[in-house]
């Protein structure tokens, strides 16, 4: 069972990914396989909604059970971006997270990144991080 926002909820299927917005930080993962950052998520699996999609990819590279919010917008390949957040006293005193055993194999850190800072040949897909930003611009502190 995913995690949405009864008032957001939605049934759109597809793949997506979630912005976890702490203060002015950015949540990323760090991709093992490029050596580059991005967001927690992923592929759909069968008919799941795109906010289950957005919901599971987090769990599974990440290990936060995080609420799906609002759509913010989707990439020209058609993935979805949605709003998240994390309960509890999320704040920028924690920089790094540990990485769960099992996603290790895929993600090699996670941690709060100012977007604003992201070099384009940092970022895993360097066409998507201006729409990034612009989509983080959305969330509300």
């Amino acid at each position: 069972m995913c995690r949405v926002n009864e008032q957001a909820r939605e049934a759109t299927p597809g793949n997506a990914a979630c912005l976890i917005k702490i203060d002015k930080w950015l949540v990323t993962i760090g991709h093992r396989h490029s050596g580059r950052l991005d967001l927690p998520g992923g592929l759909s699996n069968g008919d799941e909604s795109a906010q289950c999609t957005a919901h599971r990819e987090t769990w599974e590279e990440t290990g936060f059970n995080v609420e799906v919010g609002e759509y913010l917008g989707r990439n020209a390949e058609g993935f979805r971006f949605y709003q998240c957040q994390l309960q509890g006293n999320f704040g920028k005193e924690f920089m790094e997270f540990p990485v769960p055993e099992w996603a290790s194999s895929e993600v090699s850190s996670i941690q709060l990144t100012d977007p604003y800072e992201i070099q384009l040949q940092d970022w895993r897909f360097e066409d998507e991080l201006l729409q990034i930003r612009a989509l983080f611009n959305q969330i509300e502190p």
